[in-house]
């Protein structure tokens, strides 16, 4: 009877284990059913407080803060747990708020002060620090939106920031955007969508974030004041969203309007031109000297040949004098002034004696 019994339970048990060992096999990681987990372990989001002069994991205010219109707020993403290979994220800030010009784009995270990648505060120091490795950079589309008759574009250009995004532990395969959302009257956004390769499991990424100029928006065209000093009350954001799509390991950081203090003048941030420096010109190549040719003793000059004329000279007095009335002179005056009475004496003595007409001997 007991044998009867048991008999029917193995044969209900049984398809029950086999139901959950092939379970068990379909979530093992290297089944075929299973996926690569690619999410990361941990994502954080720093900006930099020039007061503090430390990364910040919270916000911004005038407290720790102070940046003027046109200038760039550092921003860097440490990304940890990665799987080897391809990821994905998105990265949006607001570009109005309240409608006034909040951030209208994003440029390289050192385009105004430069801070330390490596350095204390926040949670984003990277696993790679203190020896990163060497960085990547690629560039931001420009922007051509346009709104309340300027386009982005054109801020940019007023601006010369360079604008970039650099990668430590991996590279950037390419940036698509920005694409904008909502409007901008009132709260809007951009957003860029940044593809990058990580060559081991941690990557940290670096950009900037613009502050909008009033002097370009909208003064430049005779109207108000619409920079990023403007925005009142409610602070404004930078967030990184959908790593990999995973919504939980997004981030959001945000700057009070009391951290905005004056503005940058145009053309501020652009890169230097190098000054050219003067190139030494060789001097002019001088015609060689004629030397004087002096033929050999009897050699007469051939037809084209130049005649050698004798170079002038000067005799050598023996005071040392080259010219004028000199010691030598006078000597040779009084040699010749007694050759004279010499010769006067003798012509007279050679002179026959006799009467003169007056009767008179000759002497």
């Amino acid at each position: 009877m007991i044998a009867r019994l048991q008999h029917p339970r193995r044969r209900l048990a049984a398809p029950v284990l086999a139901a959950l060992a092939l379970g068990a096999f379909s979530i093992l990681p290297w089944s075929p059913a299973a996926g690569p987990v690619r999410a990361a372990g941990s994502v954080n989001l720093d900006q930099w407080a020039t007061l503090d002069h430390a990364w910040q994991n919270g916000n911004l205010n005038g407290n720790n803060t102070r940046y003027p219109e046109g200038g760039i707020v550092p921003f860097r993403l440490a990304v940890e747990g990665l799987s080897k290979g391809s990821h994905t994220i998105r990265v949006q800030y607001d570009f109005t708020a309240g409608g006034h010009k909040a951030y209208d784009f994003l440029a390289r995270y050192n385009g105004w002060v430069s801070p330390p990648m490596c350095g204390s505060g926040g949670g984003g120091v990277s696993s790679m620090c203190p020896s990163l490795p060497a960085a990547h950079t690629a560039n931001f589309p420009s922007d051509g939106f346009k709104t309340d008759g300027l386009t982005v574009a054109g801020a940019q250009a007023y601006s010369g920031v360079i604008r970039q995004l650099t990668i430590w532990g991996g590279s950037i395969t390419s940036i698509t955007g920005p694409s904008h959302a909502g409007s901008t009257g009132g709260n809007s956004t951009a957003e860029f969508t940044v593809k990058f390769t990580s060559t081991g499991s941690a990557v940290l990424l670096a950009w900037g974030g613009h502050l909008a100029q009033s002097r370009y928006w909208q003064m430049s065209i005779g109207g108000p004041r619409d920079g990023a000093g403007e925005v009142s009350g409610a602070p404004w954001h930078m967030r990184t969203l959908q790593l990999d799509g995973s919504g939980n390991r997004n981030q959001d950081r945000s700057i009070q309007p009391s951290a905005i203090v004056g503005e940058l003048p145009p053309f501020a941030l652009a890169p230097p031109t190098p000054t050219p420096r003067p190139t030494r010109r060789p001097p002019a190549p001088q015609p060689p000297t004629p030397r004087p040719i002096v033929p050999a003793i009897g050699a007469t000059p051939g037809p084209g040949d130049p005649v050698p004329t004798a170079p002038a000279t000067s005799i050598i007095e023996p005071d040392g004098a080259t010219d004028g009335f000199g010691l030598g002179d006078a000597a040779a005056l009084m040699a010749v002034a007694a050759f004279a009475v010499i010769a006067v004496g003798f012509e007279r003595r050679r002179r026959p004696v006799g009467p003169d007409i007056r009767g008179r001997r000759r002497r």
